[in-house]
């Protein structure tokens, strides 16, 4: 009876772990931070009274590794509708995909170095209840590699503003210098295109 009440506990919070949403807000620095939180405290659990090892030191290693791998996406809702609508209007019954900032750091990064990519865009439509599906294309450029790319996903999104980040690492086999990051922000009806770059030291 103990080991089924303590093995409900740990999937519990491996769900918590792996489970989030397009407009999670972060309360950890990372979510590396919640891997390792919720994996101390359910490796602790399972370790302490299942299997007698170290369980939280080993809840956490883990823990890290699931925060990493769940973390090179982090979605935020940082506008509501209205304000999308104070600050762009509205033209009839179109739907309106705007661009608004862009970044990436560091600016200068060698081979292995982790770059963070981010932008900020607006979606909105003359149904305040309508859904939108956005696809997010990230593509890495490179005098010497070419084309890679770096992640492509589909999501539905309420209407607002969005802060999208993307995390990799700077690849084994690239040349030293310019790097492009080719950001395509799409919906069913318009495709924005933006170029960041870094440089490979």
């Amino acid at each position: 009876m103990k080991k089924s009440v303590v093995l409900f506990l740990v999937f519990s919070f491996f769900f918590v772990q792996l489970n989030g949403c397009a407009s999670y807000n972060r309360q950890f620095a990372n979510r590396a931070d919640l891997g390792m939180f919720s994996g101390c405290i359910s490796g602790m659990l399972a370790g302490g009274l299942l299997l007698n090892l170290p369980g939280a030191g080993m809840g956490c290693i883990l823990g890290t590794g699931a925060g990493y791998f769940i973390g090179e996406r982090i979605d935020k809702k940082v506008g509501t509708r209205r304000e999308a609508l104070l600050k762009h209007g509205l033209e009839g019954d179109k739907e309106k995909l705007l661009v608004e900032d862009h970044s990436v750091a560091p600016q200068n990064a060698s081979v292995s170095a982790t770059i963070k990519t981010s932008v900020q865009y607006t979606i909105i439509a003359a149904d305040e209840g309508k859904k939108i599906t956005v696809t997010e294309k990230r593509t890495l450029f490179n005098e010497k590699t070419g084309f890679v790319q770096l992640d492509e996903r589909r999501v539905l999104r309420t209407q607002g503003t969005y802060e999208s980040t993307y995390t990799f690492v700077v690849p084994e086999n690239v040349s030293r210098g310019d790097c492009q990051i080719i950001t395509t922000i799409s919906d069913d009806t318009q495709t924005k295109t933006i170029v960041s770059h870094f440089t490979v030291v």
